[in-house]
């Protein structure tokens, strides 16, 4: 299977957040550094990568949309979304890091 790939700085705090949840469930990954300097972030090919960015880009022109998140054809941002798709994907029966059995701790992990 390939590895996902992580888009974004490492350094940053929601990109970190990810890669924190790829190396809990030992998943393989490859991170892609994007460059603020030059503008990366806000690149056609970069913004490609999120079809809600392209649609709203007129109310998001603000948002830098890092991380960016691709397994396969799928391609996701927003860093609580993301990390919650790489538990979900990973999941165990030994260990479920959601609490999706329990309504209220799972309710305590989404906050």
């Amino acid at each position: 299977m390939a590895p996902v790939k992580v888009f974004g700085p490492a350094m940053s705090t929601n990109v970190a957040r990810v890669l924190v949840f790829l190396e809990e469930v030992g998943a393989e990954y490859e991170v892609v550094d994007i460059d603020f300097k030059v503008m990366e972030h806000k690149s056609p090919e970069h913004l490609g990568r999120n079809i809600l960015v392209l649609m709203y880009s007129c109310f998001l022109a603000a948002v830098r949309p890092i991380p960016a998140f691709q397994d396969g054809d799928l391609l996701l941002f927003e860093s609580r979304a993301i990390s919650k798709y790489v538990l979900r994907k990973y999941k165990t029966g030994e260990v479920d890091l959601l609490r999706e059995g329990n309504l209220k701790e799972a309710a305590m992990v989404d906050v």
